[in-house]
């Protein structure tokens, strides 16, 4: 039978990730219990991506220090790792030591070139289907007893079922802030980014600006092809953006034929640029074009408000000159 502490543990684990939806909160609760339980060394949860056949490492606790990279860490190809696979597969716990020649010989060298000799998988398993890998290492040449591998599986039991729920959770939380018909992020997280990204500006003093798009003709688009040809048009000005938008630029539709991108570090000229590409992008599309506005926050700023008043009012002189352009918003500043 498993010591007292280790069922106490398994208990408080229990507790900690059912009170949360929070994938980070979920692999905290994990990193602080596998290895100092076992004994071990290191401890590592991965999420098997079957699309891309492989591991993705979602954190990793090594002497003492916690890493969550949710987000997309390490990536382990499962065709370079059998034994992993066969973990896996037949959800079956597998023991790797540097010391046994008939053990996996490509395991077997990838702990070589960390300087560690034992490692433990287990299967993380959540309604019979394995989403991704625990693991237990050590640098010393150990053998895992029966009891460390029960205690590990039943770590992956609770912790199995809550990353499940909490990578569900995610998911419906990025589809409630996506737009349907486009697919990128809809007005409320507009609203949210936006509100976090004028604060972080306005606190640090880095530079941000706001692209204001609205697609030219959209009345005239639907009174000729119907309602399927506009919603192909506001498609094809979403791809636009979506394809010349930089890394960390937010696109977003605020609703009908208005869009909107939030640029963190861009001045007006960046903002420009990114308007200009989009134009092109689009017009290689079809016979479409867009009427733009950029702003820039400053220490001046009024408010938030004022900010995408700003860009709106540019983008419908745009509109008024033709369209099929971008124009820069007049600065907003407090009253004296």
């Amino acid at each position: 039978m498993a010591p007292a502490n280790r069922l106490q543990a398994l208990l408080d684990l229990s507790h900690k990730v059912s009170s949360s939806l929070d994938l980070s909160d979920v692999l905290q609760a994990f990193a602080e219990q596998a290895t100092e339980l076992t004994g071990a060394t290191a401890a590592e949860l991965s999420f098997w991506d079957r699309d891309r056949d492989c591991l993705v490492m979602l954190v990793e606790r090594l002497q003492g220090s916690d890493e969550i990279t949710e987000e997309g860490g390490q990536i382990y190809r499962l065709s370079d790792f059998p034994a992993t696979r066969h973990c896996l597969v037949e959800q079956a716990p597998v023991q790797i030591r540097v010391s046994r020649e008939e053990d996996d010989p490509a395991e077997r060298q990838l702990l070589e070139s960390r300087n560690q000799k034992t490692l433990l998988m287990l299967p993380l398993v959540a309604r019979g289907e394995t989403i991704g890998l625990m693991e237990v290492i050590d640098v010393e040449d150990r053998d895992f007893d029966d009891h460390d591998v029960d205690f590990c599986q039943a770590l992956c039991d609770v912790v199995g079922v809550a990353v499940r729920n909490a990578m569900l959770y995610a998911e419906m939380q990025e589809l409630a802030a996506r737009d349907k018909l486009t697919g990128l992020y809809n007005r409320r997280l507009f609203e949210e980014q936006f509100d976090a990204a004028v604060a972080r500006s306005l606190r640090n003093g880095e530079e941000l600006s706001l692209l204001v798009v609205d697609l030219d003709g959209l009345k005239r688009i639907n009174d000729l092809g119907g309602h399927p040809a506009g919603d192909e048009a506001l498609r094809a000005l979403a791809d636009s953006l979506r394809a010349s938008v930089r890394a960390g630029d937010v696109p977003c539709r605020l609703g009908g034929d208005e869009f909107a991108v939030i640029l963190p570090g861009a001045t007006p000229a960046d903002a420009i640029r990114v308007a200009e590409r989009s134009q092109e992008s689009l017009i290689a599309r079809g016979p479409y074009s867009f009427s733009g506005g950029v702003a820039r926050a400053s220490a001046n700023l009024g408010s938030i408000y004022d900010l995408y008043r700003s860009a709106d009012i540019a983008a419908y002189r745009a509109k008024a000159a033709g369209g099929a352009r971008t124009l820069l918003g007049v600065e907003s500043r407090t009253p004296a």
